[in-house]
């Protein structure tokens, strides 16, 4: 067999060469020229293409995106699928208000290139900015800042004695481990029911239903027989949507009676299914970094944690 081929040249190559005393060895390298590569430590070798035994071509490896940029993926996806109300931009960042629904749609979230997320101005000057948006509408300066990318942020709010008021864990997954068949039966649907909301038992306000029924989200409800009315009732629900190839579920709740048996995890597979269907290849979701029963589920569905996040609130 001959060698690589010219259209070949630029590709990185594996050949397996007998050399002149019988032996065999592998070569691997970029292809430069008909008779010579080059390895990965930057040597040039040349070999004899009437020698070659066999050879192919070796799929490039993708570069790994820096932790910092895949932290800012993900934050985004975030916020797009759990999408506030009103949306002020400072540089590169995000004053969400959402009339206090939910710490995440009433936040500042820094999305610009480390170390403080690109704000506009100098950083006292974006923080005032920060403290006016928020007094104005009633609502505590709140920021939530993705660690380790904003690690220096954090320092720097922790001088302003800005407190850390809550810890979170962002858990990330391939849909391909969780798109399998359900033990029990999921509806989904594009908005949530009056049993569906009783269950989720978090005051919506003015703005909450806006928020949960936004970026394009879908619902989740396994219902099952309550031993004690006999009536089939609404045992488990979680909610998910998609942005740019990211599903991320949130609202997971099963109620006590239903606990342990399997639920949350036959809604988080019909999520992420359906979530497939919408061109989605990962998943994501937050839980709180002290919540083990939650974190032991994840882990066991294939989950691992890709960052943190903590919650700075200005001091009143």
């Amino acid at each position: 067999m001959s060698g690589p081929e010219l259209r070949n040249i630029g590709a990185r190559v594996s050949m397996l060469i007998r050399d002149d005393d019988g032996s065999h060895r592998e070569l691997l390298g970029r292809l430069v020229g008909a008779t010579t590569i080059v390895k990965k430590d930057m040597t040039q070798v040349t070999f004899d293409p009437t020698q070659v035994i066999s050879w192919r071509v070796v799929p490039e490896q993708p570069e790994r995106k820096p932790a910092s940029l895949r932290i800012r993926e993900i934050e985004r996806a975030s916020s797009a699928t759990w999408p506030a109300v009103e949306v002020v931009k400072i540089g590169g960042w995000e004053l969400r208000a959402s009339d206090g629904f939910t710490h995440r749609a009433n936040s500042v979230l820094p999305i610009g290139a480390p170390p403080f997320g690109e704000p506009s101005g100098d950083l006292a000057a974006a923080l005032k900015e920060v403290v006016d948006f928020y007094r104005s509408r009633g609502l505590v300066p709140l920021f939530q800042v993705p660690l380790s990318a904003y690690a220096a942020l954090d320092a720097a709010l922790a001088i302003e004695r800005w407190q850390s008021t809550l810890a979170v864990s962002v858990q990330i997954c391939d849909l391909s481990k969780l798109a399998n068949a359900t033990k029990h039966e999921v509806v989904i649907n594009a908005t949530p029911d009056d049993e569906w909301l009783a269950l989720y038992q978090r005051p919506l306000g003015r703005d909450g239903l806006t928020v949960l029924t936004g970026g394009g989200a879908f619902f989740a409800t396994i219902r099952q027989i309550d031993d004690e009315s006999g009536q089939r009732v609404v045992a488990a629900i979680g909610r998910a949507a998609v942005f740019e190839g990211w599903c991320g579920i949130s609202a997971l709740r099963t109620a006590e009676k239903f606990q342990r048996k399997g639920l949350a995890q036959s809604i988080i597979r019909a999520l992420a299914r359906n979530a497939e269907h919408l061109g989605a290849d990962s998943v994501f979701l937050q839980v709180s970094a002290d919540n083990t029963p939650a974190l032991a589920l994840y882990q066991r569905l294939g989950f691992t944690e890709h960052h943190t996040y903590i919650y700075r609130s200005m001091p009143s």
